[in-house]
C-alpha cells in the first residue's frame, strides 16, 4: 500500500467519523447543535435536521464502503472516494452560497480536497 493510499484511506476516515457525528448529533441531539449554530428551533428545522441527518450518515456508510474496497485493492474504492471528495466540495460552495457561512463551508471544502489530492495522485488505480 503506498503513502497516498494511505492519505486517502485516513482522510475518507476522518470524513466518515465526522459524518457519524454529525448524523447522529442532528437525530439524537438537535437542541444543542441549536445552542451553538445560535438558531432557534422549530418543526421545520427538526425536519431538515432530520433529513440532513440521515445524509451525514449515509455518507459515512459510503467512505466506510470506499475504505473497505481499498484495502481489498479494488479500484472502485478510489472512484467512489474521489466522488465523495468532489461532492464535498460542491456541498460546500452550496453551503456557502445559500446560508453565507464561510466557517461551515470551509470544513467540507477542506474534507473534499483532503481526499481529492491523494486519490488523483494515485497511480493507475481509479
Amino acid at each position: 500500500m503506498t503513502k497516498f493510499e494511505k492519505l486517502f484511506i485516513l482522510f475518507l476516515a476522518f470524513l466518515g467519523i465526522k459524518d457519524l457525528g454529525l448524523g447522529g448529533s442532528l437525530l439524537f441531539n438537535l437542541n444543542w447543535l441549536l445552542e451553538k449554530a445560535n438558531m432557534s428551533y422549530s418543526a421545520d428545522v427538526e425536519v431538515l435536521a432530520s433529513f440532513f441527518g440521515i445524509c451525514a450518515l449515509i455518507l459515512s456508510t459510503l467512505c466506510v464502503l470506499a475504505i473497505y474496497w481499498c484495502m481489498r485493492g479494488q479500484k472502485e474504492g478510489i472512484v467512489l472516494g474521489k466522488f465523495i471528495g468532489w461532492w464535498m466540495v460542491v456541498a460546500s460552495v452550496v453551503v456557502y452560497l445559500k446560508i453565507d457561512r464561510f466557517d461551515y463551508s470551509i470544513i467540507d471544502f477542506s474534507s473534499g480536497i483532503l481526499i481529492l489530492i491523494p486519490g488523483y495522485l494515485l497511480k493507475n488505480k481509479g
